[in-house]
């Protein structure tokens, strides 16, 4: 059997094991499930009403709102919740989308590990033990960290653009630039701990960097345009943490969630596991040393033991708290390791294979014992898994309290101190006399009517965020708002209107920002059919002769 038959066989299994909790027809459990099962029913709510980016999903709090995808972002939920809208359930489409990113957390590890080694052979190991080390598998099915199994699809290119910045003076940066906005956009603890190991990288390549100022403009360069296509996420972001105090009735203490050393290699929750670094043996062996595959194991065994309490946790709780847990690092760690066994395991097997190299035997038996290896262990831990099924059927987020899932309610303003009220308040307009008034909610606007004369404010049921605008319905005349309704609300000075129309404007820093996005966007896309074009327009030329030119360059 040829080496790629061994590899779409393997392929083959990989998936379908690491698929496994996903061929049932309720929907897999998780500690965080629930909170994003409801982002995409908000971002489902959002496509039918016309409104698909919404930074305040309307859905939240019984119509209250929450700003969910303002501070959270939600580049690939718009899979599911596209699903949502052609009629799939909601628990065969999330589903679906987990096993996409399984597929896509595959293919990208492989697709980038190629590029970096040349060879289908590191290429596959890599894949295979990205795909099935344990932190991962427990990310999906315990933690249902969205954010987290998201993101790590991304984290393939950072690590094969730091390749190609310290061997190959970063002369392909697309793999940096997919890998930096992907993350970005996909989970932004994640985003931070890769901002340290580029920091990392380009410490250690400070002296070729020097010498060679044209890497660093390309450098530069790329994170220009990483922040510029994605300005229309953490530019709002900025402007609204800078301008308002937002919840925190949670506290994590990080320290005490550090792991000890030993605690590493057990096959439990949120650890390791043995099997990722049993595969590290043989590098012991290899006589030929693969310096990035060092950089990769060394680093990825550094993060490690950076969730562990050897590094001092409790001296920078104000600085890294927000990670909240020491063992998210482990998000990059199974990577780095991945990519480093991908090579050195290369590497050894060509060596005991001798003159046939990766198509000996040998260098078959290999393989196969690290995909069973990885098999063993993947299967284990979710045998390992007490998280229960459950069916949710296409209206459960009609009921109003499923809607305030928010875990720690972090992007709550600090004013909505009172999280139950929150529910209660969500069908009742009130004025500054204590009388309700009525009102209509049309997609994510509220329109109240029949307001007396004499009335100066009235309350409406939205949580109070920077944007929010009103204006009378009938002349159009803009009024006042502010965050002074009750317990965190929109409170709208009438000025005498009758009926008065509630929704949410955005910022100007918003609408800069997606200014900023669709330009450095719409500026790639032209650039991508010059390209095209111009290599269409060199291929057919001709010599003298009438012959073809030559391939494009």
């Amino acid at each position: 059997m040829s080496n790629r038959r061994i590899y779409a066989v393997l392929t083959m299994i990989v998936l379908i094991v690491a698929c496994m909790p996903l061929f049932t027809v309720n929907c897999i459990g998780g500690h965080d499930i629930a909170y994003h099962l409801l982002r995409i029913e908000a971002l489902k709510e959002g496509i039918l009403s016309g409104r698909p980016f919404l930074r305040i999903n309307m859905l939240f709090f019984g119509g209250m709102g929450y700003a969910s995808s303002l501070f959270y972002p939600d580049f690939l939920l718009y899979i599911p919740a596209l699903l949502r809208v052609l009629g799939v359930g909601i628990d065969q489409s999330y589903h679906l989308f987990v096993a996409f990113c399984i597929l896509m957390g595959f293919a990208s590890s492989f697709f980038c590990a190629r590029h970096i080694s040349g060879s289908d052979y590191a290429a596959f190991i890599t894949a295979v033990i990205f795909t099935l080390y344990q932190y991962h598998i427990y990310d999906i099915y315990t933690r249902s960290a969205v954010g987290e199994f998201t993101a790590v699809i991304f984290v393939p290119f950072v690590i094969a653009g730091l390749y190609d910045l310290m061997h190959e003076e970063l002369s392909d940066p697309r793999f940096l630039f997919i890998g930096m906005a992907g993350v970005l956009l996909c989970h932004t603890i994640t985003l931070v701990i890769c901002l340290i190991l580029c920091f990392l990288a380009v410490i250690l390549n400070i002296k070729n960097l020097m010498r060679k100022p044209s890497v660093f403009i390309k450098l530069l360069l790329t994170a220009g345009l990483v922040l510029g296509v994605t300005a229309f996420y953490w530019m709002p972001v900025i402007e609204m943490m800078s301008t308002g105090a937002f919840s925190r009735d949670f506290f994590f203490d990080t320290s005490y969630e550090a792991v000890k050393v030993w605690e590493l290699l057990y096959n439990d929750y949120n650890r390791m596991g043995i099997a990722i670094f049993l595969l590290l043996l043989p590098a012991l062996v290899v006589k030929q040393r693969n310096r990035f595959a060092d950089f990769c194991a060394v680093t990825g065994i550094i993060t490690a033991i950076c969730a562990t309490g050897l590094f001092p946790w409790e001296r920078f709780e104000k600085l890294l708290g927000f990670m909240q847990f020491p063992w998210r690092v482990f998000v990059i760690t199974g990577p780095l390791l991945a990519f480093a066994e991908g090579l050195y395991l290369h590497r050894f097997a060509t060596e005991i294979g001798g003159d046939e190299g990766e198509e000996s035997g040998p260098a078959r038996t290999v393989i196969i014992v690290i995909a069973a290896i990885m098999l063993v262990s993947a299967v284990g831990n979710l045998e390992k898994n007490t998280e229960e099924y459950y069916s949710y059927s296409d209206d459960y987020f009609d009921h109003a309290p499923f809607t305030a899932e928010v875990i720690g309610g972090e992007w709550l303003p600090e004013k909505a101190s009172d999280r139950d009220a929150l529910l209660l308040q969500a069908d009742k307009a009130v004025s500054d006399k204590g009388e309700e008034v009525g009102f209509k909610r049309v997609a994510n606007e509220i329109m109240a009517e029949g307001i007396p004369d004499d009335t100066e404010y009235i309350d409406v049921p939205f949580i109070y965020y920077k944007g929010y605008a009103a204006k009378d319905a009938q002349t159009g005349a803009v009024l006042s708002v502010s965050d002074e309704g009750g317990n965190g609300c929109v409170r709208v000075y009438t000025s005498g209107a009758e009926e008065v129309r509630v929704y949410y404007k955005g910022t100007m820093i918003q609408h800069m920002a997606d200014i900023i996005s669709v330009g450095c966007i719409t500026g790639i896309l032209v650039y991508i059919i010059l390209t095209i074009v111009k290599r269409k327009n060199t291929g057919v030329k001709t010599d003298e002769n009438g012959e073809g030119a030559g391939a494009a360059v």
